[in-house]
């Protein structure tokens, strides 16, 4: 397998993926590629799918701090919906099938029974909740 990232670096550092490289060690870290590119623009999505075949995905290309989705929800939509909107249009058109999904509780809303179950009513209370529920 290989495992490729793109990353606009908006909430995160390139020493992250430093870091990762560290941590599985010289032969697996050879199988780890980063692009700089950003979910938004899809041609940045484009650009790595046109190049390799891709089984699946996984996806954690998300702003997720509430507060601030409550100060600025425009960035939150932006970036969370129109992001994983060209990523899911790229990978239909590449037949790519497979997609994992990172949630939050917070489509929860305020639930009387925690911890939640996948079968609780949806009620996100703020866009950043709201982004994951598309």
């Amino acid at each position: 397998f290989k495992v490729t990232i793109i990353d606009n670096l908006d909430n995160s550092v390139l020493e992250a993926v430093h870091r990762v490289r560290e941590l599985v060690g010289p032969d697996l870290s050879t199988k780890l590629e980063f692009n700089l590119g950003d979910l938004r623009n899809k041609e940045d999505i484009e650009r790595l799918f046109s190049k390799q075949r891709y089984d699946a995905v996984i996806h954690f290309a998300g702003l997720k701090a509430v507060g601030e989705s409550v100060g600025n929800p425009r960035r939150y939509f932006d970036n969370n919906l129109v992001g994983t909107i060209n990523l899911y249009e790229t990978m239909a058109k590449y037949n790519c099938k497979m997609m994992v999904f990172s949630s939050s509780a917070t489509v929860y809303g305020q639930p009387e029974i925690v911890p939640c179950r996948e079968d609780f009513e949806l009620q996100a209370m703020n866009p950043y909740g709201r982004t994951k529920l598309f």
